[in-house]
């Protein structure tokens, strides 16, 4: 039987994480046990109203293991801890990174399992992520990177479910982190090391880190959209981006990951990123009239330049 592990991390969002393990059994019954799912969910540092609330709506559900972890310890390395307690548990034959504001679709999990096993030269499996009205694509599977003046654009964003055949296959830039399926073999071969991180890269707390992922992909390994892999994805639940409503955090470190991606892997476009993307910043959010995140977007480069980082918030 096919084995699969999830790997999902909470932050003071427990309802959201609830519905999306909830959503996972919900579509593995349905199933009716042609894969056998195991879901492991690590909750970093959050209140303790809200890791009380995760541990009795997850604490009876089987196949589900939680684990608390003592401080933030942001997106890469979260998923690292997760990921490390998978291999000591299980051997699964696919692993998925999946975000805890995403809710599954019944078919997805099988069409990625389907997916995968009709193309072994794909390391990375994207969904297609709608919004939370079901009928609008968010990102059909992965997105285009522009690194000069570190921009994205996902691919298939604003059509209409209904004209989903219309999307052609592409070769992306990047896979969207909310929803990253991977063969086991990618995780045990597919990457190259990141400084000593065999998995995720965890010099980004928040964001880039699948950017850097696909950078790391060793040739052989491709990447590709399971088009009936379908997942509505609120988006922000816990980096405080849900509804528009962007955070000082999600701000900062936005922004300073965008600063190391590109040192890392663009460094001679650095001194052209960096002025660029703060001026455009800047002016966007003097023109959307939420300048009080100019702060932390300033700050974010004074770390940078000054080889700090600020703590999560």
């Amino acid at each position: 039987m096919t084995r699969v592990a999830v790997s999902i991390l909470n932050h003071n969002s427990a309802k959201s994480t609830v519905a999306c393990v909830q959503s996972l059994q919900d579509a593995e019954q349905e199933k009716g046990g042609a894969y056998l799912l195991e879901i492991f969910v690590a909750d970093n540092a959050s209140d303790e109203l809200d890791r009380h609330t995760l541990q009795q709506a997850l604490a009876e559900l089987p196949n589900v293991h939680v684990q608390m972890n003592p401080e933030n310890m942001g997106f890469a390395a979260g998923h690292n801890h997760n990921l490390a307690a998978v291999f000591q548990s299980s051997s699964p034959d696919y692993v998925w990174i999946l975000n805890n504001d995403c809710q599954v679709y019944e078919e997805a999990l099988s069409s990625l399992i389907d997916s995968s096993v009709r193309h072994p030269e794909v390391g990375i499996w994207g969904a297609t992520l709608l919004e939370a009205d079901g009928e609008t694509i968010q990102c059909a599977g992965g997105c285009f990177y522009n690194s000069w003046i570190s921009s994205y654009r996902q691919h298939g964003r604003g059509k209409n479910l209904a004209r989903i055949d219309e999307l052609k296959a592409v070769e992306y830039d990047y896979i969207a982190g909310a929803s990253l399926f991977f063969p086991v073999v990618t995780l045990q071969k597919g990457l190259q090391k990141s400084c000593t991180q065999q998995w995720l890269n965890e010099s980004f707390f928040l964001y880039f880190e699948e950017l850097d992922l696909a950078q790391r992909l060793k040739p052989g390994f491709e990447m590709a959209w399971c088009k009936g892999a379908l997942i509505k994805h609120a988006g922000g639940a816990s980096t405080g981006t849900a509804e528009n409503q962007r955070t000082a955090m999600a701000e900062y470190h936005s922004t300073l990951s965008a600063l190391k991606f590109t040192r890392l892997y663009y460094p001679r476009r650095l001194w052209v990123m960096a002025p660029v993307r703060y001026v455009s910043k800047c002016l966007l959010l003097i023109l959307s009239r939420d300048i009080r995140l100019i702060g932390s977007l300033s700050r974010a480069y004074r770390d940078f330049l000054g080889g700090r980082v600020q703590a999560a918030s």
